[in-house]
């Protein structure tokens, strides 16, 4: 991975913004944080930015505990875990992203349950990594969530990667689709495949790349600024 990309990790997540950062478990031949101030172990009691590099869902289960009831990362901060993904090039290890995706404890806002931590995006970061982010906020009050919707969410969250595999030969529109907010990630998801006929799921994703390509966020967007 180069530093001076801007496909970079540093520029993709922004990474210089954090005041306070701790990379861990960093593979020796990944470069791109050379040239940031950072911790590589826990030092400080909280941090701005923690980033994880996982090789399989036992250490991200592991390393998810740890931050959570050590409380160690700060309000707005960010929690990112790298993971090899499905034949890459590089390592044996690889994570599955539709196992990740299940294996991400989140309730129907998509915070992570018992936490602050809230699923915000994934990206993929180059032919290796993939990364998963987690922002520490404070749930929003809310008001009662049926049980409906709620089942609803949780159908659909699984969804997300599918509609991410089917844009691996698409890299500018799954370049939109992962810089897009949980929500709307899974508003896609849920609006493609809720359809019951293949037919109409293809038709549907066609509709969302044409959609995305055109800069709006969501189908309800769309359909409100072509009234």
């Amino acid at each position: 991975m180069n530093m001076n990309s801007k496909n970079s990790v540093i520029t993709k997540l922004n990474i210089n913004k954090y005041p306070s950062k701790l990379i861990f478990n960093k593979p020796e031949d990944v470069s791109d944080f050379n040239e940031l101030d950072f911790d590589s172990a826990f030092k400080k009691e909280k941090y701005d930015l923690i980033f994880i590099f996982i090789f399989n869902l036992e250490q991200f289960s592991s390393h998810l505990q740890y931050v959570i009831e050590n409380q160690a990362l700060n309000d707005d901060g960010y929690l990112y875990f790298a993971y090899p993904k499905k034949n890459n090039p590089k390592y044996k290890e690889y994570i599955d992203r539709d196992s990740f995706m299940v294996h991400i404890p989140v309730d129907e806002e998509g915070y992570v349950k018992n936490s602050r931590l809230k699923f915000s995006r994934m990206v993929s970061l180059d032919e290796v990594f993939t990364v998963v982010g987690l922002k520490s906020q404070a749930p929003k009050m809310k008001k009662t969530v049926s049980t409906k919707s709620s089942q609803c969410v949780d159908d659909y969250i699984e969804s997300i990667s599918d509609i991410q595999n089917y844009l691996e030969n698409d890299k500018d529109i799954l370049d939109l689709y992962n810089q897009l907010t949980f929500g709307y990630q899974k508003d896609w998801a849920r609006y493609v495949y809720s359809a019951k006929r293949s037919e109409t799921q293809e038709k549907r994703l066609s509709e969302m790349k044409d959609i995305l390509t055109q800069g709006y966020k969501s189908i309800d967007l769309y359909r409100r600024r072509v009234q």
